[in-house]
C-alpha cells in the first residue's frame, strides 16, 4: 500500500480462524489482514471497515452467505481482478478444483495460475479462495491467518474449518439468505 497510514481505516475482531482486520480506503475494502493474536495499535474504523466486521461476524454466526461490501483489492492488476471476480462467483458451501477454477476464468490449462490467484488473494473469505481445492478433492494449501507456510497444518486446518462451516450451514438449513 502506497498511501500514508492516516489515509486508511481499520477495524478488527476475533473469529474462529483468528483475528481479522478489515482495512479500507474510506470507500472500499482494500484488504483483510489476518493474525493469530490481536494487533497492538488501536482500531481506526470507518463505515466500510465496521460494516465488513459486521458482515464477517454474521458469516461466522451462520447468518450470511454473500457479502455486500464495496471492494477494491489493494495492488491488483486488471488480470488479477478477473481471477478474483471469478472466485467470487463460486457458490457458498461448494468447492471446485483449481482446474475447474482455471476453466471458469477462461484459462483451462492454467491451474497453477488459479493457485497463484488464491495464494495472492488480498481479501480472503469475501473472495472465497478457501473454496478452491485439488482435483482429487484434498484441500491443498491455504495461506490464511498466519506467517506459517501455506502447507502448514494450522493454515490448512483454517481452510478445512471454512469449508466445513459453510457446508454445515447448508446442511442445517439455518441460513438467512441475503
Amino acid at each position: 500500500m502506497q498511501k500514508n497510514d492516516n489515509q486508511f481505516f481499520y477495524q478488527s475482531c476475533q473469529t474462529p480462524v483468528g483475528w481479522i482486520r478489515a482495512i479500507s480506503d474510506s470507500t472500499h475494502l482494500i484488504q483483510l489482514d489476518w493474525n493469530q493474536i490481536s494487533w497492538k495499535d488501536a482500531d481506526r474504523p470507518d463505515d466500510v471497515s465496521r460494516e465488513t466486521i459486521t458482515q464477517l461476524t454474521a458469516y461466522f454466526a451462520g447468518q450470511l452467505t454473500a457479502f455486500t461490501i464495496p471492494l477494491r483489492p489493494a495492488g491488483v492488476s486488471p488480470a488479477r481482478q478477473h481471477w478474483l471476480d471469478v472466485m467470487a462467483s463460486i457458490d457458498f458451501g461448494t468447492t471446485i478444483s483449481y482446474t475447474a477454477f482455471a476453466a471458469a476464468a477462461g484459462a483451462p490449462k492454467a491451474a497453477r495460475a488459479a493457485g497463484t490467484a488464491c495464494a495472492t488473494n488480498p481479501i480472503p473469505i469475501i473472495y472465497p479462495c478457501h473454496r478452491v481445492v485439488r482435483r482429487n478433492g484434498t484441500l491443498g494449501h491455504y495461506g490464511g491467518g498466519s506467517q506459517l507456510s501455506p502447507s502448514h497444518k494450522d493454515n490448512v486446518a483454517r481452510k478445512a474449518f471454512l469449508i466445513a462451516h459453510e457446508k454445515r450451514q447448508l446442511d442445517n438449513g439455518q441460513l438467512i439468505l441475503t
